[in-house]
């Protein structure tokens, strides 16, 4: 178990061993029972440290708990890999499933803010990507735009097309989306970062969106003139689904080594203050 939980489960027990002296001298005061002063305080502290324990592992039935507990090692199906190659990251989504659960956080949302210590991750990664992995991300990312709009979730899909990190994301994908998300994370996670990854010169990155965004604004009928609002997140947000969606579309139909460049150099500079 990592520090911060093993802190946690320490104060558990020693908050017990405090309630079992408390416990002793009253015994001895009002019950007038002899017991020695070390029992109650050890039995105490020894149920602290299992509760405690088995509270942060998720292996306390349901009956005694106010809520579901979320057990670090379920929050995804990739928690072994971040595990074994980011245990940094490992740690972080640790402690804020540990905090969160101690504040009384519903599950749902628990395991929403560890998605996004994951998605902060990959975002910050995909600079350092191979071609094909960085071209398949974004062609999930175009595909989960595609989703979204179809279904009416223009707010969802807006922040998803602007980089807005949403932990809460994967409620509003169908199962195989977020299957194919997952194992990108997985992918993501066990590649090595490549500090000389390509990305496309600003001018001719400049000249590429430009043409894109051109395109975009054709095909969607969406005026040049609303873009500018768009991109600064203020637009209507089923214009920006559409909008961003048929960008996409139109950096995704170059060469996969030619996107893959400039799907780089975008993502180095799209990291808003919200993420």
């Amino acid at each position: 178990m990592e520090m911060a939980a093993l802190i946690i489960t320490a104060v558990a027990g020693g908050v017990a061993a405090g309630l079992g002296y408390l416990a002793t001298l009253a015994a001895r005061r009002f019950a007038r029972f002899s017991l020695p002063a070390f029992a109650l305080p050890a039995l105490f502290a020894a149920f602290g440290l299992v509760g405690g324990w088995a509270a942060l592992n998720g292996w306390l039935p349901s009956f005694t708990l106010s809520q579901e507990q979320v057990a670090v090692a379920g929050i995804a199906p990739y928690m072994q890999e971040i595990k074994k190659n980011e245990p940094a990251l490992y740690e972080r989504i640790e402690t804020s499933v540990i905090r969160d659960q101690l504040d009384g956080i519903p599950a749902d949302r628990v395991r929403a803010n560890a998605k996004v210590l994951v998605l902060s991750y990959v975002a910050d990664k995909t600079v350092f990507l191979p071609d094909q992995l960085t071209y398949e991300l974004y062609v999930t990312v175009r595909d989960e735009l595609t989703f979204l709009g179809e279904r009416g979730e223009h707010q969802a899909c807006a922040d998803l097309a602007l980089g807005r990190i949403d932990g809460g994301l994967d409620a509003k994908l169908n199962p195989e989306m977020v299957e194919r998300s997952n194992t990108n994370i997985a992918r993501v996670i066990v590649t090595k970062s490549d500090l000389q990854a390509p990305k496309m010169p600003a001018e001719e990155f400049s000249q590429l969106a430009s043409r894109s965004f051109a395109e975009a604004s054709q095909s969607t009928g969406i005026l040049p003139d609303e873009v500018e609002t768009i991109l600064a997140g203020t637009g209507d947000p089923a214009k920006t689904c559409k909008l961003m969606k048929a960008f996409f579309d139109a950096i995704l139909a170059q060469p996969v080594a030619v996107a893959a460049a400039a799907l780089r150099t975008l993502a180095s500079g799209e990291r808003s203050p919200n993420r």
